[in-house]
């Protein structure tokens, strides 16, 4: 039983987990460094919170060199179809054996979680040279990604089994239950805490997470779990402080890309330089069209909105992949693949100068994860759920995003749950928000079934709120967990 355990899911993610983000990663891997020669100074201490981070770079949470995005996750709402990796759970009838994305989050969110756990269980070897702000500034950004990573296991698949140190031989790890979706919460909440208290209230700059990185996954915790009280709280009070260091940036389309660099309104963001780092959105998205927006999202926007043409091409949109008419349309086009049957295509993160994009692009787009408009609109949603809908804040930060520079949309006069609900639609279209806002709200029983998926007309089927966990990690376990409904 061991000796399979030792190769599962968990063992290799617990026990290692550690790849491609340094040279000296690379040659002597964490787990297997002395004591003698590791854990000496505030560099190695560096080198394995950087480690942490890396955890983010793969298909799953931000891009690589020759696969799709994680953005083309957004198929999994009713914002979007793809033609692409996802295909299969798109169209419905997953199973625990259906693999692709319901084993890679899994895998991928494991060995972030390791990763952390790896800092956090040595980082007090070095403790003597830092003062204490340094020291937990350092615990914060670790305890941050462990949360980022059981947020996502969490919503995806309830209860999951919770490591907050690094396996052992011995620790019994193999017999580890899947720890109740409350308790994994609670803990997320205190370790979300502790960051909150000690990162910087500064703007984001470099890619580590800042004080306001933690209060938006905060918020978003709360959220999942309906505590929209404590939410409105925490959000209104971080948005009305004067020291607040983020605002609405004044390109939208920029955030995405071409304005990346110091953007106020990003909040958190997995960051690319090529041509040393670099992932091949533009091919996948801008070329291939992998991953295309649902006649549903395009009916979502109001009449006038800019942001349309910001976030998708359509037909007769001027279009730089077509050398004959210029325009996006079969005729004269150049790109790798077809124009999608919806006859639209996503304009949002794409480099709009590139002609047809090749596997030889080196695209570096920073993968957006948290933004100021974000946090703004589940300002407006907790306190609106909490009751205080009529309190003129909670309007304006909604209006605050819909008049944004170059949106300038006419401002709501009351505060309701559609335009709430709607505004996060459009606004944060194609940033992958939209899935875990409709499995929150209990809504995509609802929308997904709505969801043409090929030009036949078939539509989608939808699964479940809750993904089963891994075939491969049931098979391990044995009779210790029990799968999720209704594949139990």
């Amino acid at each position: 039983m061991k000796r399979h355990i030792l190769i599962s899911t968990i063992a290799m993610a617990l026990a290692a987990g550690f790849t491609s983000c340094e040279d000296f990663l690379d040659k002597q891997p964490l787990d297997k460094v002395s004591t003698s020669t590791f854990w000496q100074t505030t560099k190695d201490a560096d080198k394995a919170l950087t480690a942490a981070y890396a955890s983010f770079r793969n298909g799953t949470f931000s891009a690589v060199p020759a696969g799709g995005p994680c953005t083309e996750q957004e198929c999994l709402s009713d914002n979007a179809v793809t033609r692409g990796a996802h295909s299969a759970i798109q169209q419905g009838g997953i199973n625990p054996s259906t693999g692709g994305l319901l084993n890679d989050l899994w895998d991928d969110s494991y060995k972030g979680i390791a990763a952390a756990n790896y800092f956090l269980d040595n980082f007090d070897k070095v403790r003597d040279l830092y003062s204490e702000v340094d020291f937990n500034k350092l615990k914060a950004e670790a305890l941050f990604i462990r949360t980022f990573y059981y947020n996502e296991l969490v919503v995806h698949y309830g209860a999951v089994p919770m490591m907050l140190h690094s396996a052992k031989l011995g620790d019994g790890f193999e017999k580890l239950p899947r720890s109740p979706r409350a308790e994994v919460i609670s803990q997320m909440l205190d370790d979300i805490d502790f960051a909150i208290e000690w990162l910087p209230n500064v703007a984001y700059t470099d890619g580590h997470a800042v004080k306001g990185s933690a209060v938006v996954l905060k918020c978003r915790i709360l959220l999942n779990d309906q505590r929209y009280a404590d939410a409105a709280k925490l959000a209104g009070d971080f948005i009305h402080d004067p020291a607040n260091p983020f605002k609405l940036a004044d390109d939208y389309a920029g955030i995405f890309f071409g304005g990346q660099i110091n953007n106020p309104e990003i909040m958190f963001s997995i960051q690319f330089t090529a041509p040393d780092d670099f992932h091949a959105l533009d091919q996948m998205v801008a070329s291939r069209m992998t991953i295309f927006p649902s006649y549903n999202l395009r009916a979502a926007y109001e009449e006038g909105d800019p942001r349309i043409k910001m976030t998708m091409y359509e037909a007769g949109d001027p279009w730089v992949s077509n050398d004959k008419t210029g325009k996006f349309e079969d005729d004269g086009n150049r790109a790798e693949g077809l124009v999608p049957f919806t006859g639209m295509a996503f304009k949002k993160y794409v480099n709009p100068t590139i002609m047809a994009p090749k596997a030889s692009t080196l695209s570096d787009q920073h993968i957006v994860k948290m933004r100021y408009a974000d946090l703004l609109l589940m300002y407006a949603e907790a306190m609106f759920e909490s009751g205080q809908g009529g309190d003129p804040k909670a309007l304006a930060a909604l209006n605050a995003v819909r008049q944004r520079p170059g949106v300038n949309m006419p401002p709501k006069t009351e505060l309701t749950r559609e335009n709430i609900r709607n505004e996060r639609r459009v606004e944060l279209a194609y940033e992958g928000i939209r899935y875990y806002d409709i499995i929150r709200w209990d809504i995509a029983k609802d929308v997904i079934p709505t969801v043409q998926y090929d030009e036949s007309g078939k539509m989608r089927k939808f699964d479940g709120n809750l993904w089963p966990v891994p075939q491969k990690q049931m098979d391990i376990m044995g009779d210790i967990w029990e799968q999720n409904a209704p594949w139990n």
